[in-house]
């Protein structure tokens, strides 16, 4: 089987052994992964420049390689996630993707799979037939901010629960709380790649409601695009 490659792209550090090994496990033996981070090569004055800006409410949490994790400010991490992706785009890669649910990038020479695209517009698809539905991201200033990149058919209700929580008691209590906030939801999309299958299965289970992971759906479809 000839070999495929592919680079994920993360808005913090790399690797994300948090979610890429899961991932990776689906797209089989035949693909070759690479890991960038936005933040990789930077200093701590490069990123004290990409800083959340003061009352910003736009903003990203991502995961640091030592398992903590950083707030920064949404539009400028776009733009250097953009700068990283750039010095990929030749090195002969089948697919990029960015492993984020909430950037626009521009077109690059490789095909790049955005998902925020094609978790937004699947769960728009979903939607089709709902009444309501529930939408969970990390921080709870995004529960006012979240812009999906395809227009809901339906009502939707947003909560937050942070994938990074380092305190397994604290996080454990965010994701039964959001779950039990969403059980009146037909189905519930954790709209950000940090979540991982345990915390699914936390939410489904608070909530009694079907549950997606994005990073799921995207490993399923980049599975289907490498075979």
């Amino acid at each position: 089987m000839k070999t495929r490659r592919v680079a994920f792209f993360t808005i913090g550090e790399s690797p994300r052994v948090d979610i890429v090994p899961a991932m990776t496990a689906l797209l089989g033996a035949h693909v070759e992964v690479d890991e960038f981070g936005a933040l990789d090569a930077l200093d701590e004055t490069a990123r004290t420049a990409l800083a959340p800006r003061d009352g910003g409410q736009h903003r990203f949490v991502t995961r640091l390689r030592g398992g903590g994790s950083i707030e920064l400010d949404k539009h400028a991490t776009e733009a250097r996630l953009a700068d990283v992706m750039r010095q990929a785009d030749a090195a002969g890669y089948d697919l990029l993707v960015p492993l984020c649910t909430g950037t626009a990038l521009p077109r690059l020479r490789t095909l790049v799979i955005e998902p925020q695209q094609l978790v937004d517009q699947v769960s728009a698809a979903l939607a089709h037939h709902a009444s309501r539905i529930g939408v969970l991201v990390p921080l709870a200033a995004q529960t006012a901010t979240l812009h999906l990149a395809h227009p809901l058919p339906c009502p939707a209700d947003i909560d937050h629960a942070s994938p990074y929580e380092r305190d397994a008691a604290l996080a454990a209590a965010a994701f039964e709380r959001a779950g039990k906030a969403l059980a009146g939801c037909d189905f519930i999309v954790m709209h950000c790649m940090g979540y991982t299958e345990p915390m699914r299965a936390a939410v489904a289970r608070a909530s009694g409601r079907p549950t997606l992971l994005s990073n799921g759906i995207v490993a399923q479809a980049l599975a289907q695009l490498l075979a």
